[in-house]
């Protein structure tokens, strides 16, 4: 009768062991898509953060950040790297003369049209009001005057709509050695202005 009870208790304990293990199996279980939901969540979050909300292309906070990495590789690996500048021409009168959803809208059109332009690699970002840069990885002084000539004409030859005439003034850079971010984009900046000094709707380095 011992031995029967002992064998009846072992069984009971192994049931009770293996309920325990589907309990835990299917709580990690559930615990793992958790988690997994959580992780798509943030991701998405992230991804909400480092975009402008209406042209929903990269923000400020990500253009400094990817060009920040962007210089350390391209100073690691003695890589060329480049940065556009673009700014469009006379953008408070279209704001002035047919409100700010025109404008809205204004810069809507401006961003598609430069998405069609820019590569998978380059990063294209809202830097202010009217004011747009493009990271070229890898891109040489050259390349990316190319590139700026071919984005103001194809923002010239783009029907906007409302009658309206849209163009844009855009300063090129290429990062020299040792050269930290924040001088990189002064001196696109510096290249912008001197494009909208010499008449406006052209491209300036």
């Amino acid at each position: 009768r011992d031995i029967h009870t002992r064998k009846c208790s072992i069984e009971r304990l192994q049931k009770r062991n293996q309920s325990l293990e589907a309990l835990v199996a299917e709580r990690t279980l559930e615990l793992s898509r958790v988690n997994q939901q959580l992780q798509l969540q943030l991701d998405e979050n992230r991804s909400l953060a480092e975009r402008d909300t209406l042209t929903r292309v990269a923000n400020r906070y990500r253009l400094e950040k990817v060009l920040l990495e962007e210089c350390e590789r391209a100073e690691r690996f003695r890589l060329p790297l480049a940065l556009i500048a673009m700014d469009i021409d006379d953008f408070k009168s279209i704001n002035d003369r047919h409100g700010h959803g025109a404008g809205d809208q204004t810069l809507v059109r401006v961003v598609e049209c430069l998405e069609s332009c820019v590569g998978p690699d380059d990063l294209l970002a809202r830097w202010g009001c009217d004011e747009f840069m493009v990271v070229l990885p890898e891109s040489s002084l050259e390349a990316a005057k190319t590139l700026a000539a071919n984005i103001r004409q194809a923002l010239r030859d783009m029907p906007v709509g409302d009658g309206l005439s849209v163009t844009l003034s855009l300063g090129v850079a290429e990062r020299q050695l040792a050269e930290p971010p924040a001088v990189l984009m002064a001196r696109a900046d510096q290249a912008l202005y001197r494009a909208k000094a010499a008449g406006k709707d052209r491209v300036s380095e």
